[in-house]
């Protein structure tokens, strides 16, 4: 990697975060298909959890967290990372990468350590600024970084103990750390970035944020948490999700997304808040006995929710902190479309029964959105900004 690529923790971590999410679906395809073998028993120690597992603890903790070490420093006032603790960062990510790939030649207690070395190190270098940061921000990092470090935690336990079910639930926790993730940051950028746009079109216009409902959109989603760790009885858990689909969509409602149709950049996070918002919806049915498809929930987050919020994010921090004009390129504009048509797909397979080769096509149109973003961006995040 180039030096201009260790100016900033987005760097290094969107560039690998970009082009490590295609090559997990596309590794996935042939053992999905059935054309190459994949990972059996004796190449591999883990099971076909695997996709699954680093699509949740690879793919999305280096979009996040790439996100959240760039944004600390305006949001909190903490110090910037530098470029010696960022490549170790960065080392670890890779470390826990090579860990899983090779798990079939190396002890599972040594894949752990491996994998889970990048949260623990990611803890020590921003734990001196905790201190220092206000109160509600240190506790969002808290769970969020608590999250994945159990939820990986417990899958490894699972592996090791050979019980499944303890491996899903750490999924399950990573999952909902990466909920919580997309909640608690739209939640406060999303009123934000509208207002910008809004001022800029000649429609001043004053969304704010309601204290009570961002607190209580957050503890909705720990509530779903705790409801699926404790295996709580469904009309528990359709409540509760019933209660958080209706925050969040409040929440959505006040964001006037109507006005901002004409801004890509904004209303593709509309958009992936919309999706996890159906998410939610889908989470309710399911506990009440009404689900449309295995986990649909899952996918309609995960593909359109995370994709599409994680995709904006990332083209516009980018754009913003590499000193270039928040305007989108029109490959970038039909990337945040496929994957909007990707996440569709992807959730009315099972509702309209339609044929498993669409499951392809899905995964397909998933793939090609990170791409497009790799080709059009990793020149821009291997150079330096340009100066304001």
């Amino acid at each position: 990697m180039t030096s201009s690529v260790w100016l900033s923790p987005f760097r290094p971590f969107f560039l690998l975060g970009s082009i490590y999410g295609p090559l997990l679906i596309l590794s996935w395809v042939p053992h999905y298909t059935g054309v190459l073998p994949w990972m059996d028993t004796q190449s591999h120690q883990l099971p076909s959890l695997w996709h699954q597992h680093e699509i949740v603890f690879g793919f999305s903790t280096a979009i996040i967290f790439g996100f959240i070490l760039t944004a600390l420093p305006s949001w909190a006032g903490s110090n910037e990372i530098q470029k010696p603790a960022l490549v170790v960062l960065v080392s670890c990510w890779l470390l826990g990468r090579l860990g899983v790939a090779m798990s079939g030649m190396l002890p599972l207690a040594l894949v752990a350590i491996m994998d889970l070395s990048f949260l623990l190190v990611f803890i020590r270098v921003v734990l001196p600024d905790l201190r220092t940061i206000q109160h509600h921000i240190s506790l969002g990092l808290l769970v969020i970084t608590g999250g994945f470090f159990v939820g990986n935690l417990c899958y490894y336990l699972g592996e090791f103990l050979q019980e499944p079910l303890l491996s899903q639930q750490g999924l399950y926790i990573g999952l909902y750390a990466i909920i919580f993730h997309c909640s608690v940051t739209l939640g406060i950028l999303g009123p934000i970035f509208t207002e910008n746009e809004l001022e800029e079109q000649g429609k001043p216009t004053e969304i704010g944020h309601i204290h009570s409902l961002e607190w209580l959109s957050a503890l909705s989603i720990i509530s779903l948490v705790a409801a699926d760790i404790s295996h709580a009885p469904p009309l528990i858990g359709g409540s509760l999700a019933l209660t958080s689909f209706f925050l969040h969509t409040v929440r959505l409602y006040r964001w006037h997304s109507l006005s901002i149709l004409s801004s890509p950049i904004v209303w593709v996070l509309h958009l992936g808040y919309a999706w996890l918002c159906i998410s939610l919806g889908l989470l309710t049915l399911e506990n009440f006995g009404l689900g449309v498809g295995t986990e649909s929930w899952v996918h309609a987050f995960t593909v359109g929710g995370f994709g599409l919020m994680s995709l904006g994010l990332m083209t516009r921090v980018t754009l913003r902190h590499t000193g270039r004009k928040l305007q989108l390129q029109a490959p970038m504009v039909a990337a945040f479309m496929i994957l909007a048509v990707a996440a569709l797909l992807r959730i009315a397979i099972p509702i309209a029964s339609l044929g498993q080769e669409l499951l392809l096509l899905s995964a397909l149109l998933w793939v090609v959105p990170y791409l497009i973003y790799f080709v059009l961006y990793a020149g821009v995040l291997l150079a330096p900004s340009i100066p304001e």
